[in-house]
């Protein structure tokens, strides 16, 4: 009789589980709204610019959507992919909130979101990019002046292994130099100047083969030694030597 009833409670246990789930997608809760910058200022919630409201999922089964802003209409949909581009600067700056609605062919309205940014104006952004570019600028000079100042204190000093960054080849004058730490970063390598000539630029990691080939290259030809002649004197005077 036990058993019965614990395989009972396993049965309703196990149909609820299921009722769930299946509610839970019917409610549209694989369904996400999500909002990409097209072109203009992000940093968190705070954007401006042009922007695409769109919703992440299955939309197979859907009729139509709709997109609401603080409750108010912002668009009207019915041919996938239910996208829908705006600019912000046609809404108040401030904070806003928005949501979709999802109608299915038999009438049942999904609704997904909301999601909440702040809009910024034209000025604000412009502000706030000026200020990003100006502390860029700021480090970029700063990072140069350090390399220089360590480059100009490595001429003339050894080369042997150059460190955890290892060594570089100046494409200008062929010389290894160490590659700073302090060196300004890009994609491709370092930004920095050769302590040998002078010469601003990218640098990376030389290989092995291309720093025997570039020290080769700069090692200074050796004077073959001459051995000198005997004087004239000299070979006279060996004739008195007794034998």
């Amino acid at each position: 009789m036990k058993k019965k009833q614990l395989w009972i409670a396993f049965l309703l246990v196990f149909c609820m589980v299921f009722a769930f789930s299946d509610a839970q997608a019917q409610d549209g809760s694989d369904l996400t709204l999500r909002l990409r910058r097209d072109w203009g200022y992000g940093s968190g919630a705070d954007i401006q610019g042009n922007m695409t409201i769109y919703i992440d999922g299955d939309l197979s089964a859907a009729q139509r959507v709709v997109y609401y802003i603080d409750d108010a209409v912002m668009a009207e949909l019915s041919e996938e992919p239910f996208r829908f581009s705006f600019t912000t600067d046609d809404y108040q700056p401030g904070v806003h909130q928005m949501r979709a609605e999802v109608s299915l062919a038999d009438g049942t309205i999904i609704p997904v979101g909301p999601i909440v940014y702040n809009f910024l104006s034209a000025g604000e952004s412009g502000q706030i990019t000026s200020t990003l570019i100006g502390i860029i600028v700021v480090i970029t000079l700063a990072g140069m002046g350090i390399s220089w100042f360590i480059s100009s204190r490595q001429k003339g000093g050894s080369t042997t292994g150059g460190g955890m960054h290892g060594l570089a080849v100046c494409n200008r004058c062929g010389k290894t130099f160490s590659r700073s730490f302090l060196g300004l970063n890009i994609v491709v390598g370092k930004f920095e100047r050769c302590p040998h000539c002078g010469k601003w630029q990218i640098t990376r990691r030389a290989s092995p083969l291309e720093i025997e080939m570039a020290e080769n290259q700069n090692r200074p030809e050796e004077t073959p030694e001459v051995t000198p002649k005997p004087e004239k004197d000299d070979l006279d005077d060996s004739r008195f030597v007794d034998m």
